[in-house]
This record gives structure tokens, C-alpha cells and sequence, in this order.
């Protein structure tokens, strides 16, 4: 097997892992908790406007609350559990050391988890937008569609990439690192109106979301949360970030020597 393979055939065996009753039904949970929360919302404002209900009007303001849902909440929810503690899972069921002694075997583990993380997400997500712009029923239904579902791509492999840098910095304390860095820098940082929000990855999927969807009006009224710059400055700032966090983490799982369980 080369090692171009390996990567693949590690995600293979990860994702056959995962079929679960427990791992199962967090992919279910993930699913249905945005369709939910988006059908109530929608029924409230049938029942509320009455006739004066348009769903081509409504599509801005369930838009944003797809968005927020899906590539905000359950692709973060889903990479937290999956891409965070890639390395500390290994060092916990003491095969970590068996690793360390294959050629390349700390990369191809990595990166197949990385794959692993971003597939088995990405799966949950892009169910959940296809169910959403079902209940939405709009006119531009399917742009709006086609729109989240290039966002959640994008989420899916951008935070993927991050949080398995913080697991192998942070291989301690993983869960706890990530969950304060997505709160502080991704739900707090990301909103506040100065340039350190720019650098954000939430501020770039605004961005591009706002201009896909052509929301002028909500950019021209919060200037600091969805920005104005163009959509290939975004793309090209998420690509900088996945080769960024990625080369971290692969260089850091190489020069690291990480303890067993015994030696912890």
C-alpha cells in the first residue's frame, strides 16, 4: 500500500469504526437539530403573517439562520467530536507508540483523520441544508442551496483543519482548547467590529455568504460582520488557513514526542 492510500484506507477504517449506535444517533442529532429549529421558525412566521406570509421575503432572514445552524453550529459540533482529539484518542488506547515506529505513520494517521473528520460532518451537514430548503420551500430555494452547501464544504475543511492543530498542540487538555477557542475567537472575536475579527474563519464564510446570496442591504448595515471585500479574497484566505493549520499540525505530530498513557 502507498501512501497515497494509506490516508484513505485509514478514513475507511475510522468511518467503519464509527457505525455505532452512539456515533449513529449524534449523526441523526446533528441533522435533525437545524431542520427543527428552521420548521419551527418557518411555522411561527406562517402563523404570525397569515396572508401576508411571502416566502421569496422570508428567504434573507431564514437564510441567515440556515447559515448559522449548519455551517456555524453543527459543522463545529461535529469536527469538535471528530478532528480535536485525533492524536489524544491514540495516546488513551495506547497505539499511538506503534505508530511513531512505521515510516510516515504519524502523517498518513493524521491526515487520514483529518478526511475521516471532514467526510463523516460533512455528511450530517449538507443532509441538514437539503432538508432545510425543503421546509423553507422558496423560489430561489435551490440558490440558497447551493450556496450553504458550498459554505459547509468550505466550514467542514477549514475548521477541520484547525481543530486537528489544536489537538496536537493542546493533546492534554483538547476538548477544553478547542471549546474555549471557538467560543472566544469564532462566536465572540468574529463579531466584534476591528480588524482582529478579519482573521477569523466565520467572518470569511459571512463574507462570501453575503455575496453569493447578493445581500447587499445586510452588508451595507453591518459592514463588521459580513465585510466587503470580494469573494476571492475570502477563497483565498480559507485556502491560506487549511495549508497553514495543516502544516502545524503535521509538523508538530513529527517533532513531538507525545507520552503514552503509562508516561502521562
Amino acid at each position: 500500500m502507498n501512501k497515497l492510500t494509506l490516508p484513505l484506507a485509514v478514513m475507511i477504517f475510522e468511518l467503519r469504526r464509527s457505525l455505532t449506535i452512539g456515533r449513529i444517533a449524534i449523526w441523526f442529532i446533528l441533522v435533525a437539530f437545524p431542520v427543527a429549529i428552521i420548521t419551527a421558525i418557518h411555522l411561527i412566521a406562517k402563523i404570525e403573517m397569515g396572508e401576508r406570509f411571502d416566502a421569496e421575503n422570508m428567504i434573507e432572514p431564514l437564510g441567515m439562520a440556515m447559515y448559522f445552524l449548519i455551517p456555524e453550529v453543527s459543522c463545529l459540533l461535529g469536527l469538535l467530536l471528530w478532528a480535536t482529539p485525533a492524536i489524544s484518542t491514540e495516546i488513551e488506547g495506547q497505539t499511538w507508540v506503534y505508530l511513531t515506529m512505521r515510516s510516515s505513520g504519524q502523517r498518513m494517521v493524521l491526515i487520514g483523520k483529518y478526511l475521516t473528520a471532514v467526510v463523516w460532518t460533512l455528511s450530517a451537514s449538507l443532509a441538514a441544508v437539503a432538508l432545510c430548503t425543503i421546509v423553507v420551500d422558496s423560489p430561489i430555494g435551490s440558490e440558497l442551496w447551493w450556496v450553504l452547501t458550498k459554505l459547509v464544504v468550505l466550514s467542514c475543511f477549514v475548521h477541520a483543519a484547525l481543530y486537528l492543530m489544536i489537538g496536537t498542540l493542546f493533546y492534554r487538555r483538547t476538548m477544553v482548547a478547542a471549546v474555549m477557542y471557538t467560543v472566544v475567537v469564532e462566536y465572540v472575536v468574529s463579531f466584534i467590529p476591528a480588524l482582529v475579527n478579519k482573521f477569523t474563519i466565520n467572518y470569511r464564510l459571512r463574507g462570501l455568504l453575503a455575496d453569493w446570496m447578493q445581500w447587499d442591504d445586510a452588508r451595507s448595515q453591518a459592514e463588521h460582520i459580513f465585510g466587503n471585500e470580494p469573494v476571492s479574497t475570502h477563497l483565498q484566505l480559507l485556502g491560506v488557513m487549511v495549508v497553514l493549520f495543516l502544516g502545524i499540525a503535521l509538523y508538530r505530530v513529527e517533532r513531538t514526542e507525545y507520552p503514552t498513557q503509562q508516561e502521562g
